[in-house]
């Protein structure tokens, strides 16, 4: 390698040699899962992607699914161009297919940091090969890798300073999940420190409006399409779907009062958040970007009641790109990638590996080293300005 951290020609074409047999590898690991199945495809799924073969795109203009459309569409595209692959493979294809565009973009972000190195290519390599992220998409078959993926493209394009494409990114990351909203506290900091201009957040809602268009053409009411996430909101009452936060810790019994607390305690952690990196002096660089927009992934689903094990999919994927940045925080990505993995299990093999409240203290370890690190950032810039 050379000085410049860039690599030699004979090098790079062993280079590429062996990324080519990781990738294959990747794709290996996921094709042995395309048979698995849980309770989500014979109750959910099965059920969505057999409206779409026989219905076509009009499936998305009915309540068939409690998903937004534009996840019928991925599914409708899957029938039509692979109309003979099984339907349990089949719902998992657009899942994987955004694994893929996952590692693009952090591989893109760890690329500023490490232009012309090998460190971006390994970390392509370490999202496609995350044990959460295959659990996800190929063995799960859920869908967390495509808003991810969108959520990745605008923490990229707000390091690059593109807000408007990064507002686009997150609009469409929107349309396919409510969860994309734990970004939004990154979003109102980088706002009060004029990262993103505030007439660029009306993207969010055109974009949103024109990824609905297709559905409602197809007769889905405006006012369904207006409130799915609503509609959502109701589905599950419990403190916590086997998700590794605070509320592993905390009773059933007090549902009601602590889900009002929560939502209360979340806002006021989303303002002391907010606040602290307005009053800074510090200039917003790209590693200040990535660790906020990391600690804002981490802290809304930690702190939030309801959430699911799979809410800390977006945070295990862009911590990757944070190990590459600060590397002396290795630990990081493996504490969240670990905990959400273990987390998993009880769904997927029904049964428990490790206690609930042991992996909220692994993701709330990880979410304190966070902390500290993105408040070390924000006072010796703010001390050296």
């Amino acid at each position: 390698m050379g000085v410049d951290g860039s690599v030699p020609g004979m090098e790079r074409r062993a280079d590429a040699f062996v990324f080519v047999l990781a990738v294959i590898f990747a794709v290996y690991v996921r094709y042995t899962f395309r048979d698995f199945f849980t309770s989500d495809f014979t109750e959910f799924t099965s059920l969505w992607y057999a409206a779409v073969q026989s219905q076509g795109l009009a499936a998305a203009g009915t309540s068939v699914s409690n998903y937004t459309p534009p996840y019928m569409y991925l599914l409708y595209l899957t029938s039509v161009a692979l109309p003979k692959v099984a339907p349990v493979m089949a719902i998992k294809i657009p899942a994987v297919a955004f694994d893929f565009v996952c590692a693009f973009f952090v591989q893109r972000i760890v690329a500023l940091k490490y232009p012309g190195g090998r460190q971006p290519w390994f970390a392509f390599l370490a999202v496609l090969l995350a044990p959460s992220v295959v659990c996800n998409s190929s063995v799960w078959g859920q869908a967390d890798s495509i808003y991810t993926a969108m959520l990745l493209a605008c923490v990229y394009f707000l390091m690059t300073g593109r807000a408007a494409f990064a507002m686009a990114a997150f609009g469409l990351a929107f349309s396919i999940k409510f969860q994309t909203m734990f970004l939004a506290p990154a979003l109102a900091a980088l706002w009060c420190k004029r990262v993103i201009p505030f007439w660029s957040f009306f993207l969010v809602p055109v974009v949103y409006v024109l990824a609905m268009i297709p559905a409602w053409l197809v007769g889905r009411p405006a006012v369904e399409l207006a409130s799915v996430y609503l509609t959502q909101s109701g589905t599950y009452h419990f403190l916590t779907k086997n998700a590794p936060n605070v509320y592993a810790w905390l009773p059933e019994r007090y549902y009601a009062v602590l889900v009002i607390a929560g939502l209360v305690a979340m806002v006021a952690i989303g303002c002391i958040y907010v606040w602290s990196v307005w009053k800074s002096r510090v200039a917003m660089n790209r590693e200040i970007i990535l660790q906020l927009c990391l600690l804002s992934l981490l802290m809304t689903p930690f702190f939030l009641p309801k959430m699911h094990e799979r809410f800390f999919y977006p945070a295990d994927v862009l911590a990757i790109a944070y190990g590459f940045y600060f590397p002396r925080q290795y630990y990081v990505p493996v504490a969240i990638g670990f905990a959400s993995f273990f987390s998993y299990q009880f769904f997927l093999l029904h049964r428990t590996i490790l206690p609930l409240q042991l992996l909220s203290l692994v993701m709330f370890a990880a979410l304190a080293a966070v902390i500290v690190s993105t408040r070390s950032s924000l006072n010796s810039a703010q001390a050296a300005a």
